[in-house]
């Protein structure tokens, strides 16, 4: 059964920050804390109950596989969240969509961490609780933050609950705002135990987040030891079943992979994925993304003697067809009519396909990953890579994802530039549709080539539109609007 710490409900979000749409209108627990709440070890736990529930905001959980809708990797049907629109360059602080929501979510998110980690230090309770409550509040708490960094770059560091007025001040330096995330996933390090992750996050969880910021910093010498920890902590391990990885029937069992995840738990705490995904298609996976799936014998299809054109899916690594439905579509193994997607694809990864029909009623309480095993077995072989070259340990850790699905080792005796490309491939097919792609595509600095030839629906090569301010997203209007301070992006 799913261990998940989320059982006292999402009521309890309102007893840990404000109700309201902005973070700073109003903060309860200031009054709260000092006469009712915050007396006793429990009322710490129900707080950090409502910390961790804030990682269910839609654009950090479920619907998290939008930003694969912003790369080669998906299109984005019905333009949720302003996601079509986006790919296509139409990027303004008005945009609104998921520009607003990253950034008002990871605030709220970061208000609830302040707002624990505020009244947690005087409270009288186990010092070895506390200390693991508190590293897992600065875990999440360095979580958004990251996600603010990646997305916008410099961004305000707000390290204690701001009145009104004191939230209005000029943003810190990118650099200032990875040196404050270092901060906090260092002091998780050591106070998170070293064990298995079941729903609240462990050391592994903040030596991987380390390892990834590291990574989308070029710092590969830092990110290869903390991922070399990971690999030897005993505590992880690739989950046997790729397609189970991403249903709840899979994570019954809690798989090894999972090292940090938005926790769900049916029938109260559930989500639309199944709906969004299974049955409205919102992401619709491009044929760019079907072609970079190799065949069988770990060639790409441009040189394998095994690819049919007639049959273009057989003999393909089987995450292919895990990851992608084609047509005819299937439920249950019924056969069923839907209409043709804009692609002519659909995502199978994450939908149940023993459910249907799909309906309103039909919700989920699948948990959606943000650091999985894998993840870090390809962030070890990429910053190994780059720190030392191709040794056995890069391969090594490549073929372990690959044999996870039968798919064979990489050749022996690639170059550095080889065994680049073929991890940046792996991570492309491993990690579809988890979130991940756009933003390697921009550490990798491709993007703008990489995008310049995708063939979008209705526009044809050329319809997608990165330029070179859209690095960082423009703050949300409303943000400029209220802290006079803020210096808006260039380009904006």
């Amino acid at each position: 059964m799913k261990n998940n710490i989320i059982t006292f409900g999402l009521s309890i979000i309102l007893m840990c920050s404000s109700c309201s749409d902005n973070f700073l209108d109003k903060n309860p627990l200031d009054e709260v804390s000092s006469q009712t709440f915050w007396k006793s070890e429990s009322d710490a736990y129900i707080a950090l109950v409502g910390v961790y529930s804030r990682l269910q905001a839609s654009v950090y959980s479920v619907t998290r596989y939008n930003l694969d809708c912003l790369t080669d990797n998906g299109y984005n049907t019905q333009n949720s969240d302003q996601v079509m629109n986006i790919s296509r360059g139409d990027i303004l602080p008005s945009t609104g969509g998921v520009i607003n929501a990253m950034y008002n979510d990871a605030y709220k998110g970061i208000s609830s961490c302040n707002v624990f980690l505020q009244n947690i230090a005087d409270l009288d309770m186990n010092q070895t609780t506390k200390s693991r409550y508190i590293g897992e509040v600065k875990f999440i708490r360095a979580w958004f933050y990251f996600n603010l960094q990646q997305f916008y770059g410099d961004v305000v560091i707000y390290g204690t609950p701001p009145t009104v007025e004191e939230s209005k001040i000029k943003q810190s330096t990118s650099q200032q705002v990875l040196d404050f995330i270092h901060s906090d996933l260092d002091d998780a390090i050591a106070s998170l135990p070293n064990e298995a992750y079941m729903g609240n996050v462990v050391k592994n969880s903040a030596l991987a987040l380390k390892a990834k910021v590291h990574l989308h910093s070029g710092e590969w010498t830092q990110a290869a030891a903390l991922t070399g920890q990971v690999m030897a902590s005993g505590n992880t391990s690739l989950y046997n079943d790729y397609t189970g990885l991403f249903l709840t029937s899979g994570q019954e069992s809690n798989p090894d992979e999972i090292l940090f995840s938005t926790k769900f738990l049916a029938p109260d705490n559930t989500h639309w994925y199944q709906i969004y995904v299974g049955w409205w298609s919102q992401p619709n996976p491009r044929q760019e993304l079907v072609d970079a799936y190799q065949s069988v014998d770990g060639l790409s299809i441009d040189l394998s003697p095994l690819y049919d054109p007639a049959d273009p899916y057989a003999d393909r690594d089987p995450r292919l067809l895990q990851t992608i439905q084609v047509e005819p579509w299937f439920i249950d193994g019924q056969e069923i009519q839907q209409e043709p997607t804009e692609t002519g694809y659909r995502v199978q990864k994450g939908v149940d396909k023993t459910i249907g029909p799909i309906g309103y009623d039909v919700l989920s309480d699948m948990d959606i990953i943000h650091l999985r095993y894998a993840d870090v077995l390809l962030m070890y072989a990429e910053a190994q890579n780059e720190a030392v070259g191709p040794d056995q340990s890069v391969h090594d850790a490549v073929n372990e994802v690959r044999s996870r699905v039968g798919m064979p080792d990489l050749p022996s005796g690639l170059s550095k530039d080889d065994m680049r490309e073929s991890i940046r491939l792996e991570r492309q097919i491993e990690l579809a549709f988890e979130g991940h792609r756009y933003l390697d595509l921009k550490r990798w600095g491709t993007i703008q080539d990489v995008l310049s030839v995708v063939d979008e629906p209705g526009l044809g090569v050329g319809g997608l539109n990165f330029k070179s301010h859209h690095y960082n997203w423009p703050f949300p209007q409303s943000e400029i609007d209220r802290n006079p301070e803020l210096d808006q992006k260039t380009g904006y």
